[in-house]
């Protein structure tokens, strides 16, 4: 809401910088993710669930995580849940109602077919795409993938807690970074931690400088921490408050009983009288 009402009004000077993916916390540890995010400046914070679809998907039924967490103040909190597909029949699960619960839906795959088949049949369920940088990719990120994906509002997701960790893994975020950079022009993803420690979180500024050396521009990197993720949230809104983004459910007005929907001819020479005396006064003035 925060997000829309900025845009409506055109004050960017807010900043609201978003970490869409870190990892669920323990029980008790919540809070100290809270109090971090909020001294190194973010806003909006989302707490990811990844399903791998292979052990969930049994015997034609999904098996998904409870999103119970604590409220913060000064600080919003969005349930998300990667789904991990390795097959096709994986992908009749993103039009599962149940995933309504959830704020983002993040798809994951190592196969292009699943990747082309998700994005032209399964749009409108969900925002992200969540490829694992930290390998090599089976395949080249093409601007066919990516194009498409803009036209739905999706956007690719980079974590740079791999390149923190290890530095082979840095290598192939680095390469895979480059690639998606230039094949989508500079638009169309996020960077998010993907931490699983509160050590490997990092601030604002610091995830755009790092993402200079992935060879995107500050302009780009910045937006892929703040509007982008506006993108994000809401189609979220569109995608469990409306049906495939057209038509959206309304509460009707509840009369009472004995109430006429039609006017009376009293009511009418009121308003009339009403209207005359406005009219007398604007004359005189």
């Amino acid at each position: 809401k925060q997000w829309y009402q900025r845009r409506v009004r055109g004050d960017m000077s807010m900043e609201l910088f978003a970490d869409l993916n870190i990892s669920c916390p323990r029980t008790g540890q919540a809070n100290l993710y809270f109090n971090l995010c909020k001294q190194m400046g973010y806003r909006t914070i989302a707490f990811n669930h990844l399903v791998d679809m292979k052990q969930a998907w049994v015997k034609n039924k999904l098996k998904l995580p409870a999103c119970q967490f604590e409220k913060c103040d000064d600080l919003q909190v969005l349930h998300r849940i990667t789904l991990l597909c390795s097959d096709s029949v994986h992908l009749r699960v993103l039009k599962n109602p149940e995933l309504k619960k959830f704020d983002i839906v993040a798809f994951s795959t190592k196969s292009e077919d699943l990747l082309t088949q998700s994005i032209s049949n399964f749009a409108n369920c969900f925002q992200m795409v969540s490829l694992d940088f930290s390998q090599k990719l089976p395949f080249r990120l093409k601007h066919s993938h990516l194009h498409p994906c803009k036209l739905n509002n999706i956007v690719f997701e980079i974590c740079y807690v791999s390149a923190i960790k290890d530095s082979s893994s840095c290598r192939n975020v680095v390469s895979n970074s480059k690639d998606l950079n230039w094949s989508s022009r500079g638009r169309g993803f996020v960077i998010s931690s993907g931490a699983e420690d509160p050590l490997f979180i990092r601030g604002p500024y610091d995830v755009i400088n790092l993402a200079t050396l992935f060879g995107i521009d500050f302009k780009s990197a910045k937006a892929a921490i703040t509007l982008n993720c506006e993108v994000v949230f809401l189609k979220g809104l569109s995608r469990t408050q409306t049906f495939n983004g057209m038509l959206q459910k309304s509460n009707l007005a509840t009369f009472d009983e004995n109430q006429s929907l039609i006017p009376l001819p009293s009511q009418l020479l009121l308003s009339d009288k009403l209207e005359e005396q406005n009219g007398s006064k604007k004359a005189k003035l």
